[in-house]
């Protein structure tokens, strides 16, 4: 299992906020996206340190990115929200099998 995928998640997810904001003054994307980035970065060392939970909160934060992502993504058809939608569902879906596979 790697961590990697979450940590590149996060890091998206945090600039993706930071541009929204600059671009077009979104507090509630900038605070939104620095709560589900911190997640995401908390699982992301949780899985590197082999801690309990880590899979969980990987999989939970990239579903909880999913939902707000692909909503934008199909109402404004632009293409950074639909690759984060397509990441997010990818990293949703590597998780949780993670999980299942180590749960056996």
């Amino acid at each position: 299992m790697s961590h990697k995928p979450i940590a590149g998640l996060s890091g998206m997810s945090l600039l993706s906020g930071i541009f929204a904001y600059t671009r077009f003054g979104s507090t509630p994307s900038l605070i939104a996206s620095v709560g589900i980035a911190s997640a995401m970065a908390v699982s992301s060392m949780r899985i590197k340190d082999g801690m309990s939970y880590g899979l969980e909160g990987a999989a939970a934060s990239s579903a909880v990115l999913f939902v707000p992502v692909a909503r934008r993504a199909l109402r404004t058809r632009a293409p950074i929200p639909a690759v984060t939608a397509v990441l997010a569902a990818a990293s949703t879906g590597y998780y949780i099998r993670e999980w299942l596979d180590s749960h056996q």
